[in-house]
């Protein structure tokens, strides 16, 4: 990810903070960024979304290699420790989702990618009949897990840390992850 297109998520996110996505007025918002192929508020959105990838990325050299659970389990937290930084400001995209919901379908290919990420990380191979079903698993694990972490005020996390344990002792009752 290059550096402009860093500082413009940090931009938005910083927005976000006090204001709507709503409120963006792109053209303005636009005018003194170096960044193309940003043409709608989606496209901002998507960019956060590559952020957060990006940090999550740079974060995963303090992982340690284990079971794919438990290393499943550390960079989903790892992603969440992410969107904590920028709480509210994802919170206002969330509510935003939630009164708008037809927006969420322009993003879900770049989900899918980062949780093809996300499993690629834990040394899940997402290939296959048996990797489409987990990618499906941890896409749906994660949204259910991202309503906790919306929930869950505490500085560490420990309601999300919590549901996301009990969500992948659940799943492995069903499935293996290696």
């Amino acid at each position: 990810m290059n550096q402009n297109k860093i500082s413009l998520a940090k931009k938005t996110l910083q927005y976000l903070e006090k204001k709507k996505i709503t409120d963006i007025n792109l053209k303005n918002f636009l005018s003194k960024t170096k960044v193309t192929g940003i043409n709608n508020k989606i496209d901002l959105i998507l960019n956060i979304n590559d952020f957060f990838d990006f940090q999550l990325k740079k974060n995963l050299v303090n992982i340690e290699k284990s079971s794919q659970r438990d290393m499943l389990f550390e960079i989903m937290m790892a992603r969440y420790d992410i969107l904590n930084e920028y709480r509210t400001s994802v919170k206002n995209i969330i509510i935003h989702f939630k009164s708008s919901p037809q927006g969420v379908l322009k993003l879900i290919p770049k989900l899918i990618e980062s949780k093809i990420l996300i499993a690629t990380f834990a040394n899940i191979n997402p290939s296959g009949i048996q990797g489409v079903i987990k990618i499906k698993i941890i896409f749906a694990l994660y949204y259910i897990t991202l309503f906790t972490w919306f929930n869950d005020e505490n500085e560490s996390l420990e309601k999300t840390m919590s549901a996301l344990d009990k969500y992948l002792n659940n799943i492995e009752k069903v499935i293996k992850f290696s």
